[in-house]
C-alpha cells in the first residue's frame, strides 16, 4: 500500500472540509479527520496543513489536492511531499522497518492510520525545517553585513517584521507539539505501539525536531544581539538629539544676550 503525504498550507479548515468531503468519516477530533474513501483507500487531514493519501493514484491525489485548496489558509506555492510504503508479509512474524517502508505480518485499518499519522508528522517536520533554514539564511545576511561593514543596515520596520516571522513560526511549532504524542490507539495495543515507535525511529521524528529546535535557538541568540544593537543605535540617536537641542538652547541664549 502506497502512502503519500503533502504539506499544502499553514492551516486547513477541518470543519468546512467535513461538510464537503464525500468519504466515510471514521474518526475525528478538533485537529484531525480520518476518512475511508472506498474499500481500501484512505484519506487523513490535519488542521496544521498536512494531508495524507493511502492507496490512491496520482490522478486522484491531484484532483483531491485541487479540491482541498478552498479549505486552506496561506497555501504553499510548492507543496512538500513525502512517500511511504506498507508491505504485507504474513510469513514474516516480526515487523520490519526499512527506508520509507514498513513490512508487517498483519495490516489492519489501525495500522494504516498509524502509518499515515507518522508520515504526516514527517512532512510537517520537512516544512518546519525548511522555514527554519529560510529564517537562518536571512539572519546570516545580517551577520555577514556586520562582519564586512561593521554595521547592519536594516530598518526598524523590517527588523520587527523579521522578528514577527521568526516568532510566528516558532509559535506554530509549539502549538503543534501534540502531533508527536503517541496516538490513543497505541495505549492499549502493543502491536500498534511497536509500529508507531518503530515508524518514529525510522522517520527520525525526534531527531529532526531537535534539529529544528537548535536552529531556532541559534536564531533567537542572533535576534537578541540585533535587538541590543538596535536599542543602542536608537539610544545614540536620542543622545545626539538631546545634545543638539542643548546646543540650540545655548546659542539662543548667547544671541538673546548679546544682540
Amino acid at each position: 500500500m502506497k502512502i503519500v503525504a503533502f504539506y499544502i498550507a499553514e492551516q486547513l479548515h477541518l470543519k468546512s472540509l467535513k461538510e464537503a468531503f464525500a468519504g466515510t468519516l471514521l474518526q475525528e477530533n478538533p485537529s484531525e479527520q480520518f476518512y475511508r474513501v472506498d474499500k481500501d483507500r484512505y484519506f487523513y487531514a490535519f488542521d496544521y496543513g498536512a494531508v495524507v493519501f493511502a492507496n490512491m493514484g496520482d490522478t486522484d491525489m491531484s484532483q483531491n489536492l485541487s479540491f482541498l485548496q478552498r479549505f486552506t489558509d496561506h497555501p504553499l506555492p510548492e507543496k512538500i511531499r513525502d512517500d511511504f510504503e506498507i508491505k504485507l508479509r504474513p510469513e514474516q512474524p516480526e515487523i520490519h522497518f526499512g527506508f520509507d517502508m514498513l513490512e508487517a505480518p498483519e495490516i489492519s485499518e489501525d495500522v494504516i492510520k498509524i502509518a499515515m499519522l507518522n508520515v504526516a508528522h514527517s512532512v510537517a517536520l520537512d516544512f518546519y525545517s525548511q522555514r527554519a533554514h529560510e529564517l537562518l539564511n536571512e539572519m546570516q545576511q545580517f551577520t555577514t553585513q556586520m562582519e564586512l561593514r561593521g554595521s547592519v543596515s536594516i530598518s526598524r520596520k523590517n527588523m520587527l517584521r523579521f522578528i514577527g516571522r521568526a516568532l510566528n513560526t516558532k509559535n506554530r511549532i509549539v502549538e503543534n507539539l501534540f502531533i508527536f504524542d503517541s496516538p490513543d490507539l497505541t495505549w492499549e495495543d502493543e502491536y500498534l505501539d511497536r509500529i508507531h515507535r518503530g515508524l518514529a525511529r525510522t522517520l527520525e521524528t525526534q531527531t529532526r525536531f531537535r534539529e529544528i529546535e537548535y536552529t531556532f535557538k541559534v536564531i533567537e541568540d542572533n535576534l537578541s544581539v540585533f535587538r541590543e544593537l538596535y536599542l543602542h543605535r536608537e539610544s545614540s540617536k536620542l543622545e545626539w538629539i538631546i545634545i543638539i537641542l542643548i546646543c540650540i538652547e545655548v546659542i539662543d541664549l548667547f544671541v538673546s544676550k548679546f544682540w
